[in-house]
């Protein structure tokens, strides 16, 4: 990795967790002449991040070819059942109906970020600024210029904001977001179990909105778990036996029988989507463009697809920030927003209510699911980012 000192860049992207790491990988090994600098806060290696992450099928091919799941141990999701509590509808996914060896592949995301930014380490033209942070920007015609909070500057032709929900990049450059509040809590945690997944995935839909279940190694299950702000306060009060004796109840016994839990982590859910990713030599991706509710574990494999689809957009450009490159990489991502936040806004929206005519619909919906092939394949390939 070049350690000389930066103060011209031709990419400099801030923020150096999942979506940030591999879009500096992914350009760098496109572009060898170009020189490409990633901004992360964190003073040693690449960001802590906790979560359990689901790649879609299509991600994990995608991951593999570059080698950054080399060493990581990656549990496949041959099966996904999809149940509604309390009623009688529920769809089954299958890996082999679709001819693939998985759906998707469960990871840790600290495993998969370390192994990103070793990568990144490797590169001759990337340069990784450890423990400094984007303080303001200025923009000029032809670059630009930045200004780190150890009062280092860097001009730059493009600035790609990979700076999660609460990006600077999205504030400083003035680009407005429609938020959506869902008045629910995600509960992260990690369950053991009596009995092994078996590459069996769950999301069991509850009044208070979805209980998600996904396999990993060693009788041990990632947990997705929604809450109400009432619901959470009294949940954050639970000892673990209490936290395992509700979450039994909730989700039932189809996964077994749950025998410990790990530290529980909450969080508010939102619905996150930028009127425009794209300004003057500048361009926001993954959850500084758009957060989803867990739901269905698209929101890393929808960054994904925003790195590819600039990478793509770069590809043969002699100005790293030309416009019209970035409008078209704006274009080429709104099909692919629509469709994932139509999928996950309309299941947490759908099933989380026990209001009768919805709860009719619904379930003669996944019922159709169950018995309809081609619209089963659709909706199977749409979660594993392939096109039906």
């Amino acid at each position: 990795m070049d350690e000389r000192p930066v103060t011209h860049a031709d990419v400099v992207i801030a923020g150096g967790g999942l979506v940030g790491a591999l879009t500096g990988l992914m350009l760098a090994q496109q572009r060898p002449d170009w020189h490409i600098v990633v901004c992360e806060p964190r003073a040693e290696g690449p960001p802590a991040d906790k979560r359990i992450i689901a790649l879609a099928a299509a991600s994990a091919q995608r991951l593999q070819n570059l080698g950054v799941l080399d060493g990581i141990d990656s549990t496949p999701i041959e099966h996904i059942h999809i149940s509604d509590r309390g009623f009688a509808g529920a769809t089954e996914l299958h890996a082999k109906d679709e001819n693939v060896e998985a759906l998707g592949r469960v990871v840790s995301a600290s495993e998969l970020v370390n192994n990103l930014y070793l990568s990144c380490q490797e590169q001759t033209n990337l340069s990784w600024l450890s423990g400094v942070r984007l303080e303001s920007l200025q923009q000029q015609q032809e670059q630009v210029e930045l200004t780190l909070d150890n009062a280092q500057k860097l001009q730059t032709k493009l600035l790609i904001g990979a700076d999660g929900q609460h990006s600077l990049v999205r504030e400083q450059l003035g680009l407005v977001s429609d938020i959506y509040d869902y008045g629910q809590f995600g509960c992260i945690a990690t369950l053991d179990l009596e009995k092994p997944l078996n590459g069996w995935a769950y999301e069991r839909f509850t009044e208070a909105g979805p209980i998600a279940l996904l396999p990993m190694q060693n009788k041990r299950a990632s947990l997705v778990w929604s809450f109400t702000e009432s619901q959470r306060e009294a949940a954050e009060q639970w000892s673990d036996t209490e936290f395992l004796r509700h979450c039994q109840q909730a989700f039932g016994y189809r996964a077994g029988l749950f025998t410990g839990v790990s530290k529980r982590v909450f969080y508010p859910l939102i619905l996150r989507r930028a009127k425009r990713s794209v300004h003057h030599r500048s361009v926001i991706i993954g959850n500084a463009s758009h957060a989803l509710h867990p739901i269905a574990g698209q929101g890393f494999n929808l960054g994904l697809r925003d790195t590819e689809v600039l990478c793509e957009a770069l590809a043969n450009v002699d100005d790293t920030g030309n416009f019209q490159a970035l409008q078209g990489y704006e274009q080429n991502r709104e099909r692919d927003y629509q469709a994932i936040i139509k999928l996950t806004d309309g299941l947490v929206r759908g099933f989380s209510n026990h209001y009768l005519p919805t709860v009719v619909g619904r379930n003669s919906a996944l019922m159709l699911l169950q018995h309809c092939s081609p619209l089963k394949s659709a909706f199977a390939r749409l979660t594993m980012g392939m096109q039906p």
